[in-house]
């Protein structure tokens, strides 16, 4: 990831479309205020589609006995451990061990509740992943399809943080496409956000007004320019209206006039270059061309100031340049027949000799979706592109998770969460948190129960980010809050 490198500080090229240059719009693009004073926040998801490699059931795990395999490679090799020792499916994290977190016992409760086998479906489960809202059914000919009556966590973050970081685009969403069973992302109610699966459409979208080595782009210098000359005609406006106005009314205008001069201020500040990525050229491909370009361009926007918030999410797609290959045979050639093959493999399942051959495959598939996440972390925790003392991942929250624990019961119940990065030091890392009661007393127990769902994670993740909510989604939660012992 070194060619993503930087030139000079901190690169935010912010332009502005349109003639009618009000003041909120000023106040939307006057440039990131917020990089002097503190440190900024950013927010990204992986999501991953069809779960992970896992015995759970509900409210119980598989021993293995049976026609179900009985093992749990998202959890760390030894749960006991005061740090964080990472299982099989987190090998490509390693280097980043230190700045982790591994939850367990984390269910989709707004999933469950609003499923009819008290599981989670494939509809259910990816509408309510990242937005643990209230569902309602929507009829499109025959079909009839839930959609979510709010939006996911990182809408409302990204929304959040523009307010107080500006930048051009609130978020950012690529695909590594194939085949899933709809979005976990939308903007609103009935507002699903696709996101682009083409590297060489998300590089002429987002890097459109950015430069590469060399002078700033005209267009933006004079953008600048008008803004520093409509900034002049302000200050002189409301110096005339000064002396003109009440005393309680001058304090106002004085607010707003010392408003202005910082962001005069800011405009005369040398504009700064930043270096695109390189390479940003197909636009459709198999997904270890796709992904790494995808993670190339989620870094370098973050980097310029494109961006707070950037999302990747990976279809439930297989995975034949991996060293295990495709020897389990799929049907319909999708991930999700691979995954059902969990229910078969066990000693009295359908297919117990494919139990090797699949454990092979679908360890190396999850493991190569993780290592994209490896590479974005490459790209944030890169030491000579520092935000005082820390790197864009310290400064950031990064949450991979999927709408499944277990694709091939199609269960919501303890959902795999995986934080990387601290938000500006608010999460102590590098553990492993279970949120099993059984847990406490039994770390390998086959028994579950929580008292934690999506609700209070997403609830921890808004107060990292610094708000003030405490709580996120519909009524189907255990309790309200932030997830404890996070912080």
């Amino acid at each position: 990831m070194r060619h993503l490198k930087h030139r000079g500080r901190r690169a935010f090229l912010l332009g502005v479309g349109g003639s009618a240059l009000a003041l909120p719009l000023l106040e939307y693009t006057h440039g990131h205020a917020w990089a002097a004073a503190s440190s900024p926040l950013r927010f990204l998801t992986v999501f991953s589609h069809g779960g992970t490699i896992s015995n759970q059931n509900k409210a119980s795990r598989h021993d293995g006995k049976g026609a179900h395999h009985g093992v749990d490679w998202w959890r760390p090799s030894d749960p006991t451990s005061e740090s964080l020792v990472l299982g099989p499916i987190h090998e490509p994290l390693a280097a980043f061990v230190d700045k982790l977190l591994v939850v367990d016992g984390i269910d989709n409760r707004a999933a469950i509740e609003q499923d009819q086998y008290g599981a989670g479906a494939h509809g259910i489960a990816n509408i309510t992943a990242l937005t643990a809202a209230d569902k309602h059914d929507v009829t499109d000919g025959d079909d009839v399809e839930p959609q979510p009556l709010g939006p996911s966590i990182d809408h409302v973050v990204a929304e959040r943080l523009a307010a107080k970081q500006a930048v051009p685009f609130a978020s950012i969403h690529l695909n590594v496409s194939g085949h899933q069973y709809g979005t976990p992302y939308y903007r609103a109610a009935d507002e699903a956000v696709g996101g682009i699966s083409s590297p060489r459409e998300a590089f002429e979208t987002i890097f459109a007004g950015v430069t590469g080595d060399g002078e700033p782009d005209p267009a933006t210098a004079l953008r600048q320019a008008k803004r520093s000359s409509m900034l002049d005609g302000l200050l002189e406006s409301y110096h005339q209206t000064r002396d003109r106005v009440s005393a309680s009314d001058r304090q106002t205008i004085d607010a707003h006039l010392e408003h202005l001069r910082a962001l005069e201020r800011e405009l005369v500040v040398p504009a700064v270059v930043c270096s695109r990525p390189q390479d940003i050229d197909i636009d459709e491909g198999s997904g270890d061309v796709i992904g790494p370009q995808h993670v190339k361009l989620m870094v370098a926007a973050l980097r310029c100031g494109l961006t707070n918030v950037a999302n990747l999410q990976i279809a439930d797609i297989l995975t034949p340049w991996t060293p295990a290959g495709t020897p389990v045979p799929s049907a319909f050639d999708i991930g999700h027949s691979l995954g059902h093959y969990a229910r078969d493999i066990g000693p009295t399942g359908e297919h117990p000799e494919l139990y090797e051959d699949w454990l092979a495959e679908t360890l190396d598939n999850r493991k190569w979706r993780i290592s994209l996440l490896a590479q974005l972390l490459e790209g944030l925790d890169d030491p000579t592109f520092l935000e005082g003392d820390r790197t864009l991942l310290d400064n950031s929250l990064v949450l991979y998770t999927s709408e499944f624990r277990n694709g091939a019961v199609h269960s919501s119940w303890n959902v795999p969460v995986l934080l990387a990065g601290s938000a500006g030091g608010k999460l102590r890392t590098g553990r492993f948190i279970d949120y099993n009661a059984y847990a406490k007393d039994d770390p390998q127990t086959l028994q579950y129960e929580t008292e934690q769902s999506t609700h209070n994670l997403f609830t921890s993740i808004l107060q990292a980010m610094g708000e003030s909510d405490t709580h996120f989604g519909n009524q189907d939660r255990f309790h309200e809050g932030p997830l404890p012992d996070l912080t």
